[in-house]
């Protein structure tokens, strides 16, 4: 489930626009992979690709960036407070920031690592 807050008109920015746009198309994009490959477990390039993109969790004062749709079992490492933190979630779970006041940190998706790999695994016997 993708929940959209509806700013008001002063809360409402270019960037806020362009980057829940950009995280939609993701979205989208992956509704797209996964229908493909339901359609024919050997059509994985979409897949694997939309899988790719919900690997990495990155946290800095510059871009924070993580995506997860459907399952996410996240874990990361922040370098600045020598702590850990960890997310689990299940449906659309997204951040994207430019220029926040986040720390700077670097972890992964586990469910997304976990499903490429299966994937990989199961997909057509005959591309093997």
């Amino acid at each position: 489930m993708v929940a959209i807050d509806i700013a008001t008109s002063d809360q409402l920015t270019k960037e806020t626009v362009i980057s829940n746009g950009l995280l939609i198309v993701v979205f989208i994009y992956t509704v797209y992979a996964g229908l493909q490959f339901s359609r024919s477990r050997s059509s994985i390039k979409n897949l694997t690709r939309a899988f790719f993109l919900q690997i990495p969790w990155i946290t800095s004062p510059i871009i924070s960036f993580k995506i997860a749709s459907g399952i996410g079992a996240s874990f990361a490492i922040i370098y600045s407070t020598l702590n850990y933190k960890y997310r689990l979630s299940l449906g659309a779970d997204y951040t994207l920031s430019l220029y926040s006041d986040q720390p700077l940190g670097i972890g992964i998706n586990l469910a997304a690592v976990s499903f490429l790999i299966f994937i990989q695994l199961y997909k057509n016997p005959s591309e093997n």
